[in-house]
Order: C-alpha cells, then sequence, then structure tokens
C-alpha cells in the first residue's frame, strides 16, 4: 500500500487491511511529489492499494475491493438494514470528519508549528533550521489546497460538531457505531477523529469527552498508532513515527 504515514485516510486503510488479517506491505509517498503513485498512473492522492495487476486508489475504494476480495471477516454486518446504515454512516464520515477534521488540525498546526514535526518539517539539526522558511512558503500552498480559511473554517466547526453529537448519540450503551462487532463504520470514525486530537476547540470540550474517550479506547484495542491529544500545556510534537509502540 502507497502512503503518507500521518494521513489519516491512510490510517483507514490500514485499518481496514488488519481487520481483514491481511499482509501487506507500506511504500513511503512522498508528500510533495507524489511521485511513487504518479508512476502507477493515478492523480498523487494516497492511499493507493496495488494488488497484483489491481490498483485501487481512495481509502473507500479499497475498502470496498477488500470486502469483495477478501470477505472474511467482513467489514459491513450481514444484516441488509446493518449494512446499509453501517455504509451510509463511513460515508458521512468521509464527507464530513476526514475534510473538516484536516482542516481545522492544519488551521491549528500552522499556529503551533512544532505539531508538524517530523511530518512535514525537519526535527534534526541542521535541516530543521530551515523549518520557518520552508513553512512560510509552504503554508499559503496548503491553505489554498485544502481551502482553509475563515469562513470554511466556521463552517467545519459547525459540521464536526453535529457529527460528532450524532456518534455519540450512537455509542449510548453501546461500543460500536452500529451493531454490537467492528465495522467500516466504526474503522472510519476511529481513523478520521485522530486529527481532532490536536485541536483545543474539540479535545477539551466536555461535551466531546466520551466520543473521544471511545476513539482512544477503540484505537489501543487494536492496536492503532494515535497523535497524542493536546489537552493541556504545549502542543505535543509531532506524530508517533510508523514504528513506534502503540
Amino acid at each position: 500500500m502507497y502512503e503518507i504515514s500521518w494521513s489519516h485516510f491512510c490510517e483507514k486503510a490500514r485499518f481496514c487491511l488488519d481487520a481483514k488479517r491481511l499482509p501487506f506491505t507500506i511504500v513511503r509517498v512522498n508528500p510533495f511529489t507524489r511521485s511513487q503513485v504518479r508512476r502507477l498512473g493515478k492523480r498523487g492522492t494516497v492511499p493507493v492499494l496495488t494488488d497484483g495487476a489491481r490498483v485501487v486508489d481512495g481509502s473507500d475504494a479499497i475498502a470496498r475491493y477488500l470486502d469483495e476480495a477478501y470477505p472474511d471477516p467482513p467489514l459491513l454486518p450481514a444484516d441488509p438494514g446493518q449494512r446499509a446504515e453501517a455504509a451510509a454512516l463511513a460515508a458521512r464520515c468521509d464527507l464530513v470528519l476526514g475534510p473538516d477534521a484536516r482542516r481545522v488540525a492544519y488551521d491549528v498546526a500552522f499556529a503551533h508549528t512544532g505539531l508538524f514535526e517530523g511530518t512535514l518539517t525537519f526535527s534534526r539539526e541542521p535541516w530543521r533550521r530551515v523549518n520557518p522558511v520552508f513553512l512560510r512558503l509552504l503554508e499559503p500552498r496548503l491553505r489554498r489546497l485544502f481551502t482553509i480559511f475563515p469562513d470554511e473554517l466556521e463552517a467545519s466547526r459547525r459540521r464536526l460538531r453535529s457529527l460528532l453529537s450524532d456518534l455519540q448519540r450512537r455509542l449510548e450503551g453501546g461500543d460500536h457505531l452500529v451493531g454490537d462487532r467492528l465495522t467500516l463504520a466504526d474503522i472510519t470514525a476511529v481513523s478520521l477523529l485522530d486529527p481532532l486530537e490536536l485541536v483545543p476547540d474539540f479535545v477539551r470540550d466536555r461535551q466531546f469527552a466520551s466520543i473521544f474517550a471511545w476513539k482512544r479506547r477503540f484505537a489501543r484495542a487494536h492496536n492503532r498508532r494515535q497523535r497524542a491529544p493536546w489537552l493541556d500545556g504545549p502542543p505535543p510534537i509531532g506524530y508517533p513515527r510508523p514504528d513506534a509502540p502503540t
């Protein structure tokens, strides 16, 4: 699988592969050139999965492909009603939680640039000396790419508050968003929630304490890497290395 290690959409694809108990090899993609995936004839977005001659791009398409090609264990329930419900909830998280969490997290990181350490910026001397200049050049490009502007940020916050409230209601009295076993809805929500661990407006809001507690508990139970939550004090530095313990 071709990935950028800190991408929450790539984490969703990794989680799907692990849930299927499928062995796979990671190919690290340069986040600036994306040359590794462009050589496959793709646009440059990640994740991209190759399986023999098959090339599948996008976490949602990868999840669908895995359920078709490797149906056991399934990512969606057998019951038709629950199957439709889990698929719809995963799609809503893809549409809202994924891009909106990314947008607000980038906005926070640009104000606290240590959060980029080890991902978009250098963590070792002498290269880290170029980080301030590099980020001044990079910030306007990323703000345009992900539309990180005041009106869009406010709209993202509204959508996120609505979605997180809905997710919390679904978890009242249970450990899964749909049914009583792991589904694509759980995988998608847990993976795409991760950038919000860096956003004080959400991670410190007691209104959402239960959804973050569920996310962390669920991630630990399934041996997922997670960002350190910024609950107080200075911001946590960087993102867990791919080989870091969970």
